[in-house]
């Protein structure tokens, strides 16, 4: 009897649940607007034809209009039934009167659970269970929203004043860039007209050279030279010879013994010491000195040459002193007037050059000779195979060639940066404005530091001890490129390496702000940190005239990308 009467009782409440759905089997709707759950938007493909049918929205099945919304799924698409749960590929409206509308699936329409997307409780029509909230969601809805358009708004002027800071510096660069192109090939001619010079005076020059090395003179020095370098190789020789003679005499005057040793023997040791000026010592004596003090001062008369000097004299740059015969000038700061005949150079035009050229060699030369020239600068010019005009000329060649080689890097580097300030600085180059920018947090024990396209840091507040987190790698790369999810994630890696771990690396999340600032820093991951940044860079316009719009999803789309 108990089994029977549970049995009733669970009959009847479930037919108490399903009166409301009973009933409204029983009166249809008769206009599309009456439907439940049904997207405004697609009210058109409801309304009723004179043969009171009803094609799904697929065009796969026709069915009669009265069984639109009988809790009976008819249609492959769910199409028949968009305010039941009959159909689990169906989606319900919620109009959400005071604030946003929403939807969401089927299979949530009377679950007895208040989904968030339906704030007016709509979805549950059958339970009643939830109740209409979306006069408070909405109010606070539109006050976040408000807040933040205040602040996209400001942050847009700042994002519009980086624009236009770049905009100028792009120009800068554009002008500075076509400026140097146009320095280089007047550049490119003079470091020619220099290189040709210098061949022509580097030829005369040697062959000056190879006809002043037959003078007698030359010939004498280098004979002389071979007969030094002859002399020192003898006297090391002999040298050598004497010391090995002095250890064998001096042993021989130790051990000698006059009542003993022979006439020969005695003859030697005395030669010796008259030699050395040392006695031979008798036995249990010391050696004592016999010089007597006039031979002493004449041997501290002597001077000797020293091995040093010797060298000297065999270095000798014997080619330097044919090149040139200029004096050492006892006055650093002379004025070098030669140096003023070089900067005509620039000046002379080229159909005058070879004659301009002979005119001032010759002149230089002279000026030299007789002493009118900078001597000191010329001379510290000369190498040992060049002469005065040789150095001169060698001098503006390789001045010449290094402003070309500053000129070119300087191309280079312009040229990739502007390249650079195309996608690499954000669509308007509103990035290049915030290029090597710091900005730091602290957390905990430790100061965190961002540098924009640099590096990330770690800093104890302890002992100063930093970690290096990561340089900048890449934009998002998850996202298209280009647009606002793009640029509002930056990634810097290869930091340093974890104890035990990878190396360390940031991943930074930047959301609209009035300002530059770090917000807070995690670390989800072992040496894998998580940085939230503000940045007036990533305050686009709402109309997504340059990407994608900052527009939060609205709640249909999330179940569209659900389904």
């Amino acid at each position: 009897m108990p089994d029977k009467t549970l049995l009733l009782s669970t009959l009847v409440s479930s037919l108490l649940v399903l009166s409301p759905q009973l009933s409204l089997a029983k009166s249809k709707p008769v206009t599309p607007g009456t439907i439940r759950g049904l997207n405004p938007a697609l009210v058109n493909k409801y309304a009723p034809n004179s043969a009171e049918t009803f094609v799904c929205l697929d065009g796969t099945l026709t069915i009669p209009y009265s069984a639109i919304n009988d809790d009976y799924c008819d249609c492959p698409d769910g199409s028949d039934e968009p305010g039941t749960s009959a159909c689990p590929n169906g989606v319900f409206y919620c109009k959400n009167e005071g604030h946003i509308p929403g939807q969401v699936l089927s299979s949530r329409v009377n679950d007895g659970l208040c989904d968030p997307e339906c704030c007016d409780g709509s979805d549950e029509w059958a339970t009643g269970a939830c109740t209409d909230s979306c006069a408070e969601i909405g109010k606070a809805y539109r006050e976040t929203r408000e807040a933040e358009q205040k602040t996209k708004k400001t942050g847009s002027k700042i994002r519009n004043s980086y624009i236009k800071w770049a905009t100028g510096e792009k120009k800068r660069l554009e002008d500075d860039l076509e400026k140097k192109k146009s320095e280089v090939k007047a550049k490119e001619a003079d470091v020619e007209k220099a290189r040709a010079s210098l061949e022509k005076i580097e030829a005369r020059s040697k062959q000056e050279l190879e006809k002043k090395k037959q003078s007698p003179l030359y010939t004498s020095l280098l004979s002389h030279r071979l007969a030094l370098s002859r002399l020192r190789s003898k006297s090391t020789r002999l040298q050598s010879e004497l010391d090995t003679l002095h250890s064998i005499l001096s042993e021989l005057a130790k051990g000698y013994n006059p009542n003993y040793q022979d006439m020969a023997v005695k003859a030697a040791v005395v030669g010796y010491e008259e030699l050395t000026g040392v006695a031979a010592p008798t036995e249990g004596e010391e050696p004592s000195s016999t010089e007597t003090p006039v031979k002493q001062e004449e041997e501290d008369k002597e001077e000797e040459i020293t091995e040093q000097e010797l060298d000297e004299m065999e270095r000798k740059d014997l080619e330097g002193l044919l090149l040139s015969d200029i004096e050492e000038s006892t006055d650093d700061d002379e004025e070098d007037e030669s140096s003023l005949l070089w900067k005509l150079d620039e000046y002379i035009p080229d159909s005058l050059y070879d004659s301009w050229e002979s005119v001032r060699d010759i002149a230089i030369e002279w000026m030299v000779r007789l002493g009118l020239a900078g001597k000191n600068k010329l001379a510290s010019k000369t190498s040992s195979t060049d002469g005065p005009l040789v150095a001169a000329a060698r001098e503006k060649h390789r001045n010449l060639s290094n402003e070309l080689n500053k000129l070119n890097n300087d191309i280079r580097s312009t040229t990739e940066t502007l390249e650079r300030m195309t996608l690499g600085y954000g669509p308007q180059m509103e990035w290049k404005k915030l290029d090597g920018t710091c900005i730091d947090e602290v957390s905990g024990d430790y100061t965190y530091e961002l540098c924009f396209f640099g590096k990330a840091t770690q800093r104890s507040n302890k002992d100063g001890a930093s970690n290096h987190l990561g340089t900048f790698s890449d934009w998002n790369t998850a996202a298209e490129e280009g647009s606002l999810p793009y640029y509002s994630q930056q990634l810097y890696k290869n930091g340093g390496k974890c104890w035990n771990g990878p190396m360390r690396s940031v991943t930074v999340d930047i959301t609209c702000g009035t300002a530059n600032a770090l917000l807070s820093i995690s670390e989800p991951e072992k040496c894998e940190y998580r940085y939230k940044v503000t940045s007036p860079s990533v305050c686009w316009p709402e109309d997504g005239s340059v990407g994608v719009s900052q527009e939060p999803a609205e709640p249909q789309e999330a179940v569209k990308a659900e389904l």
